[in-house]
């Protein structure tokens, strides 16, 4: 019978409109049980508990209201009857133009400690865009049907695209577009604020200023929306770029692939599914306005359409249950060495004799920053005996010159026990994880959490932590 055990995930997502949580079980089961080796997959992903949608607390135009946030939290896991304590794993991200506010990082990393003993914080647009996808179905749609969609996550201050191609993820996409870049107030429909990006999409669209002194807004609130979905139109058909979008835009990494498909997600997409309210104002910001572009664009009338699975409750859903990863089974780990956090992914550069060289890409990084650093071997030629051991001497020469411990291997093939016991052979006395399994991106970090029960492998969680400003 296969070995089956349940974590407990919680997903966090801090936007820039609304804060939501979700908990989740994820089925970890030992595939390949009895005599072969074994292979510990997640089988089943459950959600346990979806939170309300909580307006995110603010001190300001410029700070994240920490105690407020916690106190959703707290209030949010009583409510759900679990304690931190109890839960195993999970994210907790940070988005659109919350992400860049002053005290972003520092208000949601106090969280990540306080939400679980697993929980970790992420920040960065790639990411987000990637989770959205992940959450909202699109990646499992992608998969199902055997085609290309992209998932076009809306919420309160970014547009995020993510392209999923037979269920992996081939690019991503950022843009300064959302629902909540002009707010508006409820009884007089008169604009009470814009943000940055909004106000140069304002310069553009109204050089002159005359429709603001006219005090027609919904007019020029119209013509602005129009404007920012003509640039998410330029991204998704890979079309030149204009001037007026260089504010918009902060990621780009879409390939030039025929899309099949389009799954719209976040705030905004729920009112593109369900269109006709007349009382646009009602939450104090552009959305459903921003959702009646999208409606209009070249994207809605040229692409076949999906509805997924989620649409608000994307984010959290992919924070929740699809941000943990399992290391392959065939791996090395000292005693006592995990777990470990915010350890950055560092790649190799060939030397002059085509050796593998981590050394001037690990100096990027001191002790003082990060604990220790994760050293990628990227795919060998071959995996054969005297190449891995070719491979431990470099590494077990260039180890101990690179400071911190325990000493983390990660090998893109399946290689890492045999390489792991080599080096514990030449490197007796260091503490060591090697792991293989994991997919990795240049900017990544990662999370390696205790190993498991019965030690086949350890849960990981690769995250990115770039804080926008």
């Amino acid at each position: 019978m296969a070995k089956e055990m349940t974590l407990v995930s919680v997903g966090i997502d801090v936007g820039t409109t609304t804060t939501q949580l979700v908990i989740s079980q994820l089925t970890l089961v030992n595939v390949m049980p009895g005599s072969q080796v074994p292979k510990v997959e997640i089988t089943h992903k459950s959600i346990s508990y979806m939170g309300k949608v909580h307006f995110t607390p603010f001190e300001d135009r410029r700070h994240v209201d920490g105690t407020a946030l916690r106190e959703i939290v707290a209030k949010e896991y009583e409510k759900a009857g679990v304690k931190p304590e109890q839960i195993d794993t999970g994210a907790i991200i940070i988005t659109g133009e919350t992400a860049k506010k002053e005290n972003a990082s520092e208000i949601i990393h106090s969280l990540a400690d306080y939400a679980g003993d697993f929980v970790v914080a992420t920040a960065g647009p790639d990411l987000e865009s990637m989770i959205a996808g992940k959450g909202s179905g699109a990646e499992a749609l992608s998969k199902r049907l055997h085609v290309c969609i992209a998932n076009i996550d809306i919420g309160g201050g970014t547009t995020n695209i993510a392209y999923f191609d037979r269920g992996k993820c081939i690019g991503t996409a950022c843009i300064n577009v959302g629902g909540r870049l002009f707010e508006v107030d409820p009884i007089s429909h008169r604009l009470t604020y814009v943000s940055s990006p909004a106000q140069k999409i304002i310069n553009y669209c109204n050089p002159n200023n005359n429709l603001v002194s006219n005090g027609n807004d919904l007019v020029l609130i119209k013509n602005c929306l129009k404007s920012m979905v003509e640039c998410v139109e330029r991204v998704i058909f890979q079309e030149t770029l204009l001037p007026q979008d260089n504010c918009l835009v902060m990621t780009n990494l879409l390939p030039d692939v025929k899309i099949d498909g389009v799954v719209f997600s976040g705030g905004v997409a729920k009112y593109i599914y369900l269109p006709g309210i007349k009382e646009w104002w009602i939450h104090g910001d552009v959305g459903p306005l921003l959702a009646e572009a999208f409606q209009e664009s070249r994207i809605n009338k040229s692409l076949p359409v999906h509805e997924g699975a989620e649409t608000i409750h994307a984010t959290v859903l992919g924070a929740g249950a699809h941000t943990v990863n399992v290391s392959g089974s065939t791996i090395t780990v000292s005693e006592h060495t995990l777990p470990v956090r915010n350890v950055p992914a560092v790649y190799p550069e060939l030397d002059m004799r085509g050796k593998f060289s981590w050394l001037k890409a690990a100096g990027n990084y001191t002790d003082s920053l990060y604990r220790t650093v994760a050293l990628i071997v990227p795919p060998l030629p071959n995996t054969d005996f005297q190449t891995i051991l070719s491979l431990a001497e470099t590494l077990a020469y260039e180890l101990p010159l690179i400071k911190g411990e325990p000493k983390v291997i990660i090998a893109q093939q399946d290689i890492a026990k045999v390489l792991g016991q080599t080096l514990q052979r030449l490197l007796p006395a260091s503490p060591l994880v090697c792991l293989d399994g994991i997919e990795l991106a240049f900017g990544d970090f990662l999370d390696i959490a205790k190993p498991l029960p019965y030690q086949d492998a350890v849960p990981v969680i690769v995250k990115t932590l770039i804080f926008a400003r």
